[in-house]
């Protein structure tokens, strides 16, 4: 599961590909910043303006 959020809106979405996606287009669609993270929260991929501007994975957590 990957969760996608935009302000005060949350999605859950069952892919990562799926995830991308809506990131990609909400934030394309919108001026602010769009995250995505996964369920073990290790996985956070930040997008603005429909493009990848951070990318960060965890290895330490355990």
């Amino acid at each position: 599961m990957f969760e996608v959020s935009y302000g005060e809106e949350l999605q859950t979405f069952e892919t990562r590909v799926q995830a991308i996606a809506a990131a990609k287009d909400l934030s394309n669609d919108n001026r602010g910043v769009v995250s995505i993270t996964d369920e073990s929260r290790r996985e956070r991929m930040t997008y603005q303006g429909g493009e990848l501007i951070s990318y960060d994975y965890e290895t330490r957590r355990n």
